[in-house]
């Protein structure tokens, strides 16, 4: 069985504007989904066969046969809507597809594994969420699967690269995601873990001042450095420079805290905030959460 999940590639970017502007166009200019560990392939395609009911295609409201016959769909925004395609990753999970939630994981485990500008969204108000199965030549919808939710449509103020590489076990982050995101929580650092998995997705769709505090959230929280080591342990931990983690800092706590903070010279001027661009925090986040759930598990 093959399981083709609908999805939608939005720019991550510092400043929101809304469903209803040209916002997500950005994303049209992706041609390539790459993912080198092969669990996963991505492809687009403007129309599919779909199977459904004959009688409540043609709008019978009591259903008294099973009888089932294929229609041509079409999908929204064909440009950046990609087809997240597995042939036995998804369909070996031990549970199975899930109601509660596993698309949602599906799509953090995505996202955590590219450090491109982009996130991708199953949610953005354009189109039928959930997943679908192939059968004999057509797919059909797996209705019992529940809707993965990212957020509003983003302005894309990075470069949008042609090709966007999805890198790492792919495999492995998502049994992680999967696991810290159901599991019974025992520990304050598992705790830890399930909070910053819901302030990253939050990041992902939300304007520079909360992108860049709960992206910081993401790595204090799950590095746990000392009050006076913060820098130099997300620095070694993610990659970032120790000049670019004591900014990221300043600027988190003079969102948090208005009265206080130092090197605040152009706060709220967002062109020249001496700061690391957004998608190096989520790098150093992406970084941090894979980590930490790893060596947790261990």
């Amino acid at each position: 069985m093959t399981t083709y999940v609908p999805s939608y590639l939005r720019p991550l970017s510092q400043i929101r504007t809304g469903n209803q502007s040209r916002v997500d166009e950005k994303a049209d200019e992706v041609e390539t989904i790459r993912n080198d560990g092969g669990e996963l392939e991505f492809r687009q395609s403007e129309t599919f066969d779909l199977r459904v009911n004959e009688q409540a295609y043609h709008g019978r409201q009591v259903v008294t046969s099973d009888r089932e016959i294929r229609v041509e769909e079409s999908v929204d925004h064909p440009e950046r809507h990609w087809w997240i395609v597995s042939r036995c990753f998804l369909e070996e999970l031990d549970p199975p597809l899930r109601e509660h939630a596993d698309i949602f994981d599906l799509l953090i485990s995505l996202n955590l594994c590219t450090d491109d500008p982009v996130f991708f969204s199953q949610s953005p108000g354009q189109v039928v969420s959930g997943a679908y199965t192939s059968e004999r030549g057509a797919l059909k919808y797996q209705s019992r699967l529940s809707l993965g939710n990212f957020a509003t449509a983003l302005l894309g103020m990075n470069e949008i690269p042609e090709e966007i590489e999805i890198s790492g076990d792919v495999a492995s982050v998502y049994r992680d995601v999967r696991e810290y995101r159901s599991k019974r929580i025992e520990s304050d650092a598992e705790a830890d873990i399930r909070v910053a998995l819901h302030m990253y997705d939050d990041a992902l769709s939300s304007d520079l001042w909360t992108a860049a505090a709960n992206f910081y959230y993401v790595c204090e929280n799950t590095l746990s450095p000392g009050y006076d080591e913060k820098d130099q342990v997300i620095a070694e931990s993610t990659g970032m420079s120790v000049n670019d983690a004591e900014s990221w800092r300043e600027m988190v706590n003079r969102v948090k805290h208005p009265d206080k903070g130092e090197n605040i010279e152009g706060i709220l001027d967002q062109d020249n905030l001496a700061i690391p661009p957004l998608w190096k925090m989520r790098a150093a986040a992406n970084s941090a959460l894979k980590q930490t759930m790893a060596g947790l598990g261990e």
